[in-house]
């Protein structure tokens, strides 16, 4: 896609002041407050975990909020997208008021925008935020059969075509996010991602069962989620166990006392690929000795 150099410049600025605001917030990597004895970054060996380019493009599907950070020129600064979907190549559909689609489609130059994504744990742990993503890029607006085609990817994601309308009566718009740059913050650190890995990747295979298997091992599994922490002396005996993240690669508590939280990682024997693998790969930690690669977090 062609780039004006107002564009660039714009895109650029909005990125940097993005990624800036949120670590003058935290001071660190804004998803992780709540890492090994309150660090940021995980210590020790991370030689099976998902790769940055993997968690970005789960994050851009699944993060639990959206927000779109736009050009004065174009109207609001910031729009919450009423829905989303990531293309295979990474970018993403966004549903958006008719004015900002309008603006897009109308604009003599690109239009530059970052798209801002925050992820919380699905499950009621000190410091939720999990993980922050930006995606910098350019939008444009699909037409014709690529606009029926984007609007039903948009109306099957959200298994709700009334999604599709603005106030009962106004269209809303479809817009494209090509994305030019992305970095990711989350309990792993902070880290760029180059376009082409980032296009290269794919959602991790467990994202669209995380929360409600999260939920499940935190309501019906308390007691072998503590066994765990407990047996790698990461838990005291007040302390409270939560599970905070799931990857195809492992499990993450969290133990939280009245001085202390810490997470600990359990990695599986071998990454699973979908929810029925998962099922052995927890019997397995639950019901045997505490693995040797279990790791403070």
């Amino acid at each position: 896609m062609p780039r004006t150099t107002d564009a660039a410049d714009t895109y650029d600025e909005a990125y940097e002041e993005a990624y800036d605001a949120a670590h003058d917030e935290t001071g660190a990597c804004a998803g992780a407050e709540g890492g090994a004895d309150g660090g940021c970054a995980p210590q020790g060996r991370r030689s099976t975990h998902p790769d940055a380019a993997s968690r970005s493009r789960t994050l851009a599907a699944y993060a639990a909020s959206a927000v779109l950070e736009l050009p004065g020129n174009i109207g609001e600064e910031q729009v919450v997208p009423a829905a989303r979907v990531v293309e295979p190549d990474g970018s993403v559909l966004l549903l958006l008021p008719p004015e900002v689609g309008a603006a897009v489609l109308t604009s003599r130059e690109d239009v530059a925008a970052v798209l801002h994504l925050v992820d919380v744990a699905p499950v009621a742990v000190p410091h939720r935020v999990r993980a922050h993503c930006w995606i910098a890029g350019w939008l444009s607006a699909p037409t014709g059969a690529d606009l029926s085609r984007a609007t039903g990817l948009l109306a099957a994601a959200t298994r709700d075509p009334a999604l599709l309308t603005f106030d009962g009566s106004r269209s809303g718009a479809v817009v494209r996010l090509e994305p030019g740059e992305v970095l990711v913050d989350d309990l792993w650190g902070a880290e760029h991602i180059e376009p082409d890995e980032y296009a290269d990747a794919a959602a991790d295979p467990l994202a669209a069962h995380e929360t409600e298997l999260l939920q499940h091992l935190a309501a019906s599994h308390g007691a072998e989620l503590t066994r765990l922490c407990r047996l790698t002396g990461a838990a005291e005996e007040s302390d409270r166990v939560a599970p905070v993240a799931l990857d195809r690669f492992g499990l993450r508590l969290r133990c939280a006392g009245q001085e202390r939280i810490r997470d600990v990682r359990f990695e599986f024997d071998g990454p699973v690929t979908d929810p029925a693998e998962l099922g052995d790969a927890l019997r397995s930690l639950f019901q045997g000795p505490v693995p040797s690669d279990a790791e403070g977090k």
